[in-house]
């Protein structure tokens, strides 16, 4: 399918739709997992909500699959809603094929920019979406009950609107709003403009759409007037001159006024129930509305404040208003007192309501503040790639040779405050990168649900820890090992309905995600209750693998259990749909050492499996202790250093096989050289001559023998050049303060290389 050629203006727009797109479709999803947790109705309507909010969009934007698709499924929600009754399985399993296509028909719209080439199956789904309907109703004894609602139990779109839905709606109206105002000023310079007035057109019918959706009858209006002039400019049957431009600057301060008043509705009258009342123009708006009117060659249709809040309180008649209205030349109170439609003391009373509605305790400005923005990821990415060189070139400076051996005491001062703020900068750009874990944990949530079916193993999935933040690159690394370990314990972990009987277990397996902090970590488990790993079932099938070579009987539990993450072993008989192949694991390793993770497995025969993914929390910047191994520098993260200490010559052993330990405090730790490792020219190889530096990985710990701590500093990780090719047991490197690059040292996978 061919790329449609469209504007920049249009471009943004369709840009903004694909980010929502997505964003609406994961709250979707996060919303259907929870409908077995007391929440049916809320979830329900929430999901009501963001399917009516994509239509919306979808239909002004021209995207007919979307919009057809997004119809029948909330037709299907409509009928469980105002049925009072919770989704049954099958319908919600429609529902999850429904979001899994509509998210790829806003692919196809980020390609493509329409959504023509899944029309077919668009109509195919909506298909078994009215059939899911019909079935429904066919099932009932009195069908129109559901088709054909009572007053009863018709929805109130009011009810369903919720406080950030407001604040989305108040941010992206005022976006624009500034889009309509600069447009119309630059048509006051630029007359006879149709492709303007196409793009004011456009502008207005959103806010105009949103606000229908949200039953502001008042803004819904006074967008329609505009809409409706713009419409005839466009067609040619009202010119394109000052006058309709300035009548539309007019009107953008109607609105604003008018989004004002939604904004204090929103903050003092928004109940507990979410139901959100229609805004009630102010008195500025009013003002706004009748130079907008009269510009516009009064075709408007405006309500004006004063005299709906004396026809709101019974103080007067539509009628009555209506004709002081018309008589614009005093106010209308004025007005309505000296035509007899309201007493004075009616009036006063209107004008207290009115002047409470805007006085500056309920708003500190007219103006919708906006609390966030939307930013290339590209652009956070560069902001986080300068701070780490800011801080390089920081310490450079610092580091000087030029500096050495003076006095520079103002110096001195003026780095500690550079120090500082470079300090804040950094956790300001490194909280910028921290996203919840929530949005990841929700996908999770769906391929529980889809692999609870697929399998016929029942699972009530149990999410805690969503909102830790981590960085949003680690997060991508993460979510593929976590997709393979819940597949593994639905297909391997859990045992099936009879077996589960036989151990007395609940017929419902448990699997529980979690996340936390543990120091500069966090912590991703993954537990079922399901049989456990089984020590030699994993032996007997690594030995028909070749994937021995020691004894078994002389591998701890623990090295056993990492005999799983090998490349090609399963310990499945058969290859299914969801494992058997041996390459998930595999997976889980390889990306946890990408970021410099590692897993750990907890597991009790017949009781549980768990598995723990300790990962750092950013990638990019760390703080760690510098060392010298001959000419070379190297670096190890502060989270994998224990201790460093000069060793005694009694605390030195030899082993049956010629390799050294330490005994540290009744432990003996292996010991290795560094420069011996990577083979370093002048590297001390004597432990007495070196210093000994406890490393640690998972529950592992060994003694590394170097020449020198040079200091501990933040280090800025950089990957290693393509001509260097992989590197074992070096993770990347990092340049210090006089230039000369260091190593980071993957302790880990350098344990692994010198102990296996």
């Amino acid at each position: 399918m061919a790329k449609r050629k469209v504007d920049n203006q249009t471009a943004e727009i369709i840009a903004s739709f694909v980010a929502e797109g997505f964003e609406r479709l994961d709250d979707a999803e996060a919303q259907l997992g929870q409908l077995d947790k007391s929440c049916n109705d809320d979830c329900l309507n929430s999901v009501f909500r963001l399917f009516h909010s994509v239509k919306g969009s979808a239909g002004f934007l021209g995207f007919e699959a979307i919009k057809l698709l997004t119809h029948d499924a909330e037709t299907l929600l409509e009928v469980f809603i105002k049925g009072r009754e919770a989704l049954s399985p099958d319908a919600l399993d429609v529902i999850y094929q429904t979001i899994d296509l509509l998210r790829k028909m806003i692919q196809a719209v980020e390609r493509d920019n329409n959504d023509d080439e899944l029309l077919d199956a668009g109509r195919a789904q909506a298909g078994i979406l009215r059939s899911c309907v019909a079935a429904i109703a066919q099932a009932k004894t009195a069908p129109a009950a559901v088709l054909s609602p009572t007053p009863a139990n018709v929805i109130v779109l009011s009810e369903l609107v919720s406080r950030d839905m407001v604040e989305r709606f108040l941010v992206e109206c005022a976006d624009l709003v500034d889009e309509v105002e600069r447009k119309a000023l630059v048509l006051v310079t630029t007359m006879d403009s149709t492709a303007l007035v196409n793009d004011l057109f456009r502008a207005v019918h959103t806010i105009k759409g949103n606000s229908g959706f949200f039953d502001f009858a008042s803004l819904e209006g006074l967008c329609m007037s505009l809409e409706s002039h713009l419409d005839r400019a466009r067609r040619g049957e009202v010119p394109i001159n000052e006058s309709l431009a300035n009548g539309l600057i007019a009107g953008v301060d109607a609105i604003r006024s008018c989004i004002g008043t939604v904004e204090i509705r929103a903050e003092t009258e928004l109940g507990q129930d979410g139901a959100e009342p229609p805004a009630a123009p102010s008195h500025g708006q009013a003002k706004a509305a009748m130079s907008a009117n009269a510009a516009l060659g009064g075709q408007g249709d405006f309500f004006k404040p004063l005299g709906e809040i004396l026809v709101g309180i019974g103080a007067a008649s539509e009628d009555a208003v209506r004709k002081a209205l018309e008589m614009q030349e005093r106010p209308i109170g004025e007005i309505l007192v000296a035509e007899g439609a309201a007493s004075p003391a009616d009036v006063e009373a209107a004008l207290v309501i009115q002047k409470a509605a805007l006085s500056p305790e309920r708003r500190a400005a007219e103006e919708v503040q906006r609390k966030e923005i939307r930013v290339d990821t590209a652009k956070l990415d560069k902001l986080f790639e300068l701070v780490g060189e800011l801080i390089t070139a920081e310490s450079m400076v610092y580091n000087s040779p030029d500096l050495a051996g003076l006095k520079l005491d103002n110096f001195n001062k003026a780095y500690l405050s550079l120090n500082k703020i470079s300090r804040e900068i950094q956790e300001t750009t490194m909280m910028i990168r921290m996203i919840p874990l929530e949005a990841l944990f929700h996908k999770m949530s769906r391929l529980v649900h889809d692999l609870s079916r697929k399998t016929g193993k029942p699972a009530e999935f149990i999410v805690t820890g969503a909102e830790t933040e981590m960085d949003k690159n680690v997060i991508e690394q993460v979510s593929d090992p976590l997709v393979h370990i819940l597949r593994n314990a639905l297909d391997h972990g859990i045992e099936d309905g009879p077996r589960r009987a036989a151990a007395g277990k609940s017929a419902t397996a448990s699997i529980r995600l979690d996340a936390r902090y543990e120091g500069s970590e966090i912590w991703i488990s993954v537990r079922d209750d399901g049989a456990g790993l089984d020590r030699e079932r994993i032996l007997r099938k690594a030995q028909d693998r070749g994937l021995l070579s020691v004894d078994p009987e002389t591998l701890s539990d623990e090295e056993v259990w990492k005999i799983i993450f090998e490349p090609g072993f399963s310990t499945s008989e058969k290859v299914t749909e969801v494992s058997g192949r041996g390459v998930g694991m595999d997976v889980v390793r390889k990306n946890l050492e990408r970021i410099r993770g590692r897993v750990d497995i907890r597991t009790e025969s017949g009781q549980f499996t768990e598995f723990v993914l300790k990962i750092p929390l950013t990638m990019a910047i760390i703080d760690g202790i510098t060392l010298r191994a001959g000419g070379n520098f190297y670096s190890i993260p502060l989270g994998d250093i224990l201790e460093f200490f000069k060793v005694a010559p009694a605390q030195l052993t030899e082993t049956d096989r010629g390799e050294m330990t330490v005994n540290v405090r009744g432990s003996l730790l292996p010991l290795m050289a560094l420069g011996e490792i990577f083979a370093i020219p002048g590297a001390v190889r004597d432990p007495l001559a070196g210093i000994v530096i406890i490393i640690r990985n998972a529950e592992r710990r060994a003694c590394l023998l170097i020449d020198e701590v040079v200091g501990n500093q933040q280090i800025v990780v950089k990957s290693l050049s393509e001509y260097l090719g992989k590197v074992e047991g070096i993770s990347g490197c990092s340049i210090l303060g006089d230039g000369t690059v260091s190593f980071i040292i993957d302790t880990g996978r350098l344990m692994s290389l010198r102990l296996e």
